[in-house]
């Protein structure tokens, strides 16, 4: 139903109602009945009375036709601006809708990016955390370990220095004994050098020996005469004739 249909059966529902509502009694009829028979006796002037009555109504109707109809265009002109406007507005929402969920995705790709970048460096920080501590740990484990030689090479150091002290106080130890024995053997050789000497520097004279034969034997056949005057002087002798069993001191 149109907007005119719709405006017509407004009207004819109001005129049915006041209708409905002017209904007169029987005496109100009686007295429209007599102003009717009045009315109808000057019909000229019923027909001034409907014609002055038609020109509002066909002026209303006028009116309400072009109304309906302007309205109409309008109400057409208006839909498609509104559909237009809608049609750009939904091209505006998608466009807007488009770019807020390349956003959100640029967004969502931006914050994923740096979550990612952050468990990188992150990792990466701990993992240089990890090598600065193995670092550190080796570095510990080392000094333990230097320190540990160092103490044995210490302790080592130590005993080889006892050990070399021993060994020194051993050797002049020895070297002592070995100059006493040395001591001890050069008095046994003197000793035995002072007897041989002592042996040697006397001689008991025997047959057939002459003073001359004894120099030579105890100091050779050079400067013989000297020798035997060195003889002579040492026992006291004057001439050369020595009985036999006298002993004579050699002197060296």
């Amino acid at each position: 139903m149109g907007k005119d249909d719709q405006e017509f059966k407004q009207l004819g529902d109001e005129y049915d109602d006041d209708y409905i509502d002017s209904i007169p009694s029987r005496s109100q009829s009686r007295r429209a009945n007599k102003s009717k028979k009045a009315i109808f006796r000057y019909p000229i002037l019923n027909l001034l009375i409907i014609f002055f009555l038609l020109i509002p109504i066909v002026c209303l109707g006028v009116y309400l036709f072009v109304l309906n109809f302007g309205s109409n265009s309008d109400d057409k002109v208006t839909t498609e601006n509104a559909q237009t406007e809608t049609t750009k507005t939904k091209e505006v929402n998608i466009s807007s809708n488009e770019e807020k969920i390349k956003e959100a995705k640029e967004k969502a790709a931006a914050e994923a990016k740096a979550k990612e970048e952050a468990d990188k460096k992150a990792a990466l920080e701990k993992q240089q955390a990890e090598e600065a501590k193995k670092k550190e740990e080796e570095a510990q484990k080392a000094a333990a370990t230097k320190a540990e030689q160092d103490r044995i090479a210490a302790a080592k150091a130590e005993e080889t220095r006892k050990q070399q002290e021993e060994a020194e106080a051993a050797a002049a130890k020895k070297a002592e004994q070995d100059r006493l024995a040395a001591e001890a053997r050069q008095k046994e050789k003197d000793a035995e050098e002072k007897a041989a000497n002592e042996a040697a520097s006397s001689h008991t004279v025997a047959a057939g020996d002459t003073l001359y034969k004894i120099a030579r034997q105890a100091y050779g056949n050079t400067n013989v005469a000297a020798n035997v005057a060195k003889i002579k002087q040492a026992n006291g002798i004057t001439n050369d004739n020595v009985p036999i069993g006298t002993v004579l001191k050699i002197p060296q």
